[in-house]
């Protein structure tokens, strides 16, 4: 089944207002509790699905316009049914000026051999700021099916101005790839990936060195500068629920990072116009001008003719 979804957020008399959406079966968008609440907006993606079927296929489009901030949600883990062909999954966003585009869904389950193929190409305009996340699990663990999936491939693309900025590319093939062992899941049973983009991502870098110095007992995790632009955050654990938290929890961090620089800039500028306003230019005083010397000169020899004149 060939599935659709399209979100359009724009911003209207200070808040981020929904402006055009559409999805088909058997997914569903809809508000993340009530619609006004924030001035940014909330959606969550619902489906009546029990998850991902063989030859299914979901494309997802997301337009955030200038300046409009979203948090989209989901509902539940995307679970991965056993399959002969394939399924696959693309997500197009587009982040204008001044936008915010936070996106932190529940764990990928792949069940059984099957087959998945996840593509994002995130486009960001020079200013806008991302926070996205994603959760692969190595599949049914209490089934007994961890890594008995056939094929798992993610790959996601950052594109700032128009130029790659970050790719993210990872192929698993548990029949192919020693994917239990060192340099891959090492024991734990799932992966989480965070990527962070704006132009102040470095110093959200300084704050993190700051901030994640604690060593958690089922969790390993570290990051690294990517780029100028870009922060990565990779974690495992064995816990999906838990990795996920984890995720949200680097996410509103980021998110409340990215209001603290946002009223910095806005505090910036409105200094920046007070000082370059013009100030209103005094009259000069009318001074009253005296006669020049050679003009008095001709006054008094006037009057003395007409003195001489007189007494002739």
């Amino acid at each position: 089944m060939d599935s659709k979804i399209v979100l359009n957020v724009a911003k209207e008399d200070g808040r981020s207002r929904l402006k055009e959406s559409y999805h088909n079966a058997p997914y569903k968008l809809t508000h993340y509790g009530a619609a006004h609440l924030t001035d940014h907006l909330e959606m969550i993606i619902m489906s009546a699905s029990p998850g991902i079927m063989d030859t299914d296929h979901l494309d997802i489009d997301v337009h955030v316009k200038e300046n409009a901030q979203l948090k989209l949600f989901t509902q539940s883990f995307n679970k991965l049914h056993p399959m002969k062909t394939g399924a696959s999954q693309h997500t197009e966003a587009h982040v204008a000026k001044g936008g915010i585009f936070h996106y932190i869904p529940h764990p990928v389950t792949p069940f059984k051999d099957s087959i998945f193929k996840a593509t994002n190409h995130i486009h960001l305009a020079e200013d806008s700021v991302l926070m996205w996340g994603d959760i692969i699990s190595v599949g049914r663990i209490y089934m007994k099916e961890a890594f008995e999936f056939d094929r798992l491939h993610t790959q996601t693309k950052i594109f700032r101005s128009g130029k790659l900025a970050f790719i993210d590319n990872q192929l698993l093939c548990p029949k192919m790839q020693p994917i239990q062992k060192m340099l891959f899941f090492e024991g734990y049973t799932h992966q989480a990936t965070f990527l962070f983009s704006a132009l102040f991502a470095q110093e959200l870098k300084a704050e993190l060195d700051e901030i994640l110095t604690v060593d958690y007992n089922d969790i390993s995790y570290g990051f690294t500068q990517a780029s100028s632009d870009v922060v990565v955050l990779r974690a495992l654990g064995s816990d999906g629920e838990l990795l996920y938290d984890f995720l949200q929890m680097l996410g509103q961090l980021c998110w409340d990072f990215t209001m603290h620089k946002l009223s910095e800039s806005k505090e910036t500028e409105v200094a920046e116009a007070e000082l370059n306003t013009t100030l209103p230019v005094a009259a000069e005083p009318v001074v009253e001008k005296k006669p020049t010397n050679s003009v008095r000169r001709r006054k008094i020899s006037k009057n003395k003719q007409e003195e001489e004149l007189k007494y002739a």
